[in-house]
């Protein structure tokens, strides 16, 4: 069949959102980490949480059926250690928050075909009309996507001739914190929403990273950027824009930038056919369902935005296929 194709496994893909949501309403019902405090039957849970007593128990031997959950000879359910670790809140290894923030997914993604028929997205989910919980879920979810990429970028790159780097929507400092790790004499500011930098103090007073990182709340489409930096990163943050947008963003960034400074930009890079990398091309439909003009770029459309902000010097430093391409440019 062409390109592996058949009916068969188009019809596995068409339904393949029942397990997804199967998982999500789990998530969203904290059932992971009730059922890790040990063994209960349905009547215990219902009673001590108020669920309905036939939903929970189709959910419950649906997950089961997944082995997502256990279920004892005796009608009990519970949680394995092993996943325990990765989908509990306080897990060691839990990848809680980036299923919740997939659950807040499922609202803006449900309005797709709406929004490819029409043109306009009647639910922009930005990150500035987020709830606490959402946003919460949602920083949670990009640090620990983002903690074995950061230390890996942050590897790959020499930071030597930096002295101090502005985090633009730096979160909770996941990146600031992996470069600092490397280069012992570098500073850094996170710059990012108010309530967001305030979930960042929490992670950098854990870390013992505070000494070494300032905080400064604002919104970069609104407001001017801190200055003093020769090193500014921006993170995931451009497939949220339009390119206007960040033509815009690319002229506070140089303005605010030191002389022989550079910006470095971590995002998906699309080749000429918009078709690689993979990922990239269905991130840019998440993009058109979560926001008004955000997208996917090519690095000549990258580069071609950073030139009429009047960087200099644009090159692709890192090759990938999980946003984990990276873009350098210079202020001469």
């Amino acid at each position: 069949m062409t390109n592996g194709w058949d009916r068969e496994k188009l019809l596995d893909l068409s339904r393949t959102f029942q397990k997804s949501r199967i998982l999500l309403t789990a998530a969203e019902l904290n059932l992971f980490d009730i059922l890790a405090k040990g063994y209960q039957t349905v009547e215990e849970l219902c009673t001590s949480h108020g669920f309905s007593p036939r939903g929970l128990r189709i959910l419950l031997d649906a997950l089961a059926s997944q082995g997502l959950v256990s279920r004892s000879i005796d009608e009990k359910y519970g949680l394995e250690e092993s996943l325990s670790r990765l989908l509990t809140k306080d897990g060691d290894d839990t990848v809680l928050p980036m299923i919740l923030h997939a659950a807040s997914m499922w609202q803006s993604w449900s309005k797709l075909t709406e929004i490819v028929r029409t043109g306009v997205n009647p639910n922009v989910m930005g990150i500035r009309s987020r709830s606490t919980e959402d946003m919460e879920a949602f920083i949670g979810a990009m640090h620990v996507i983002g903690l074995k990429m950061a230390d890996s970028i942050a590897e790959s790159l020499d930071l030597t001739r930096f002295k101090r780097m502005l985090d633009i929507g730096g979160a909770s400092g996941t990146y600031v914190m992996a470069f600092l790790k490397r280069a012992p004499h570098m500073t850094a500011t996170i710059f990012d929403l108010p309530n967001v930098v305030q979930m960042a103090q929490k992670r950098l007073d854990k870390e013992a990273y505070s000494h070494r990182v300032e905080l400064a709340g604002g919104d970069y489409t609104s407001h001017d950027l801190p200055r003093g930096h020769d090193l500014v990163v921006l993170s995931a943050i451009i497939h949220s824009n339009g390119r206007e947008g960040n033509r815009d963003l690319f002229r506070k960034i140089f303005q605010a930038l030191e002389p022989g400074g550079a910006l470095l930009v971590r995002d998906y890079v699309m080749d000429q056919t918009r078709t690689f990398p993979p990922d990239g091309a269905i991130f840019a439909v998440n993009m058109l369902a979560a926001t008004s003009d955000g997208n996917s770029y090519t690095f000549e459309e990258i580069r071609e935005d950073m030139q009429i902000a009047g960087f200099s010097n644009i090159s692709m430093i890192r090759e990938g296929q999980n946003m984990d391409q990276l873009v350098i440019a210079e202020k001469l």
